[in-house]
């Protein structure tokens, strides 16, 4: 989960964050301006935004590993994590508010729930969009640089391994997609590099393994034994688990993984 893409640039995601809260605590939305003055505005908002920002980032990346809420349109995987946000935000809502002006009854919750969702499901999908678009970025710039780099005339496409970072060594053991990354796994670990999967296995070409689920790609060589059942699995020499999908069966059959 450290590797995702929600848990990058987070100094200038806190100062983004501190910002949006200053503003708030300056203008005192939500009834606030009347109840509490400047300072206590001030401390308002940065504790429940800092918090909010907390949950939104931490649930997002979380979220980001689950299949298959990892494949699901990003405002709809956003709202979902607003939604979760919200539980513990308006608690903090309720107490921090209880602390520097009158108390809430908790019996208000869902009131106060329903009042706070609406704005972190806002806050966690305008987030879920800026990441998406500075991925695309990355993504584009990434293809752009390759496309750049000397081919020779009739060969083969750019070489994968230099890919590799070199602390994993080049025993290739499988590629699992992560959104608009891809997540290298050789023998002696694994490691996150901005590249899409159908591209990698474009340069590695189709005699050194087989795609075996939308997100999985393995290399020959790398399956030490098979789990069989109604969802079959490939087990790695590092011990690593492979599902394979219904769809690409018949490529595991024919490398006699299953």
């Amino acid at each position: 989960m450290r590797d995702s893409p929600y848990l990058g640039r987070l100094t200038w995601q806190f100062l983004g964050t501190l910002t949006l809260c200053v503003v708030m605590g300056v203008t005192g939305p939500f009834g606030t301006y009347g109840t509490m003055g400047l300072g206590a505005r001030l401390v308002y908002f940065s504790v429940v935004g800092s918090l909010t920002w907390v949950l939104i980032t931490g649930l997002a990346a979380w979220s980001g590993q689950l299949e298959p809420i990892n494949r699901w349109p990003v405002y709809v995987r956003m709202a979902i994590v607003g939604l979760l946000g919200a539980i513990p935000s308006s608690a903090a809502v309720i107490v921090v508010h209880g602390w520097l002006s009158w108390p809430i009854a908790w019996r208000h919750f869902p009131e106060v729930y329903l009042d706070n969702a609406f704005l972190t499901v806002v806050i966690a999908i305008v987030i879920g969009l800026a990441v998406e678009q500075r991925m695309r970025a990355e993504a584009d710039a990434e293809r752009a640089r390759v496309a750049e780099l000397p081919q020779p005339g009739a060969g083969p496409g750019p070489d994968f391994f230099r890919r590799i970072p070199p602390a994993l060594g080049r025993d290739l053991l499988a590629l699992e997609m992560e959104d608009h990354y891809l997540r290298i796994h050789t023998a002696v670990g694994s490691d996150l590099i901005l590249l899409r999967l159908r591209d990698a296995m474009a340069e590695l070409g189709p005699k050194r393994g087989r795609q075996v689920h939308r997100s999985w790609w393995v290399a020959e060589g790398a399956v030490a034994s098979t789990e069989k059942g109604p969802r079959p699995l490939l087990v790695l020499r590092n011990g690593l688990k492979v599902p394979v999908s219904k769809s690409f069966r018949d490529q595991a059959k024919e490398m006699g993984w299953l």
